[in-house]
């Protein structure tokens, strides 16, 4: 990668290449964009991966870091099996055992939090602690692989309900590189981008260069993400498909390639569906069904 995007069309050919447009960085904001992130954490690598991705961004944005580990809820009807007696406390020891480990990641100078919580799902319980800390970023890490975006079930669950924003760190995220970049993916033609005008307000506030880029209506866009060289330090913003209910993420089949190859943090914003932007029209997550 490299440490900053070009102009223009990468190498990729023919149709299948992501299109960059530089724009100016924004202009200082009022009204931060950032001031309580959320990380899920679960005490194995992805985790770590989510935690130094939060660190980074908190740093940046001057938030306010909190960790949030979930304990699921044993169901009545699904009863373990064969019987192992109450292993709650050893449980519990255990994940505060791992919330200290992630709290000695966070540096000195990120103010930050921890709890753990029960729920049903791990989903539901990440979800349930951003809306009750105010969170505007709920961050997690994406899955195993090579340096790229995967998903699990947890994470498949957020990107298709979460109420606000959502962070995937890509596997092995290292978080040695400062935010640099904020990329917005825009579709191809005119009209008002929701995505771009939220990537504007991280990049004022984190005061970066926000960039737009455009990803190939024809073709295969995971094999154009593969091919582009994107900057160290970026995030790649993306808006949530029109299939998403008001205020909801939902990711579609675009994005969802589009991930697989991504060596970057991507972001997923919800639906706004104001009168500024009523997703008239299609994000990279509605171009491909």
């Amino acid at each position: 990668m490299s440490p900053h995007p070009d102009t223009g069309t990468d190498t990729a050919t023919g149709t299948e290449a992501v299109t960059v447009t530089e724009t100016e960085t924004p202009p200082a904001v009022t009204a931060p964009a950032l001031r309580r992130i959320l990380v899920g954490y679960g005490g194995d690598e992805r985790s770590r991966d989510a935690v130094r991705l939060g660190v980074a961004l908190a740093r940046a944005a001057d938030a306010h870091l909190h960790l949030q580990l979930i304990l699921r809820q044993d169901s009545a009807f699904t009863p373990a099996y064969p019987p192992v007696g109450d292993v709650g406390g050893i449980i519990a020891d255990q994940a505060r055992g791992w919330l200290a480990e992630a709290q000695q990641m966070i540096p000195d100078d990120v103010a930050h939090s921890s709890a753990i919580s029960p729920a049903p799902s791990v989903a539901e319980g990440l979800i349930a602690a951003a809306e009750e800390h105010g969170a505007d970023l709920l961050v997690t890490g994406s899955g195993v692989g090579a340096r790229r975006l995967t998903t699990h079930p947890a994470v498949d669950a957020l990107l298709h309900s979460s109420p606000v924003p959502l962070a995937l760190a890509p596997a092995g995220h290292r978080g040695e590189t400062p935010v640099g970049h904020v990329l917005a993916a825009v579709s191809p033609g005119g009209g008002v981008h929701q995505v771009a005008d939220d990537a504007a307000a991280w990049a004022a506030q984190l005061q970066v260069p926000v960039t737009q880029v455009t990803f190939p209506q024809g073709g295969d866009p995971a094999r154009a993400v593969a091919a582009h060289d994107w900057p160290d330090g970026g995030l790649l913003m993306m808006g949530s498909s029109r299939l998403a209910g008001r205020r909801r993420l939902f990711l579609g089949d675009t994005a969802a390639r589009i991930l697989t190859q991504l060596p970057i943090p991507l972001i997923v914003m919800p639906r706004h569906d104001t009168p500024d932007h009523r997703n008239d029209h299609p994000s990279p997550a509605d171009s491909v069904r």
